[in-house]
């Protein structure tokens, strides 16, 4: 599954963090619509993205990866539980963000299996 995480302490800095983020491509609608211009409107990828406001690329925050480190961990098993084995995930600021992903949220997601079994 490819997806945009967003994960912070706490589920408010995360929603905080989503809101900037959608500021900024607020910012930069006109620059995408350029780019997507001679694109086939009815193709599935526009269907599904025109659904709901998302922030990435690859079905972006729609799998709702956003929130607290707790709240991330316990999606990602959500979605395992139902057969998602692969994650590719997108983050912004990519290294300060890839490394808090790694350092917060992996050991949960671990811990929380580790209960379970």
């Amino acid at each position: 599954m490819a997806a945009f995480a967003i994960a912070r302490e706490t589920d408010q800095e995360a929603e905080a963090e989503l809101a900037d983020l959608f500021a900024i491509a607020e910012k930069d609608k006109p620059a995408r619509a350029r780019l997507v211009a001679n694109a086939d409107p009815e193709a599935q990828m526009f269907k599904t993205a025109a659904k709901e406001a998302r922030v990435g690329t690859n079905g972006g925050t729609s799998a709702r990866l956003v929130g607290s480190y707790d709240s991330v961990a316990r999606r990602i098993i959500a979605f395992n539980d139902i057969g998602v084995e692969l994650f590719m995930l997108q983050f912004q600021p990519v290294d300060a963000n890839t490394r808090s992903f790694a350092e917060n949220v992996i050991p949960r997601v671990r811990r929380l299996r580790a209960k379970a079994a």
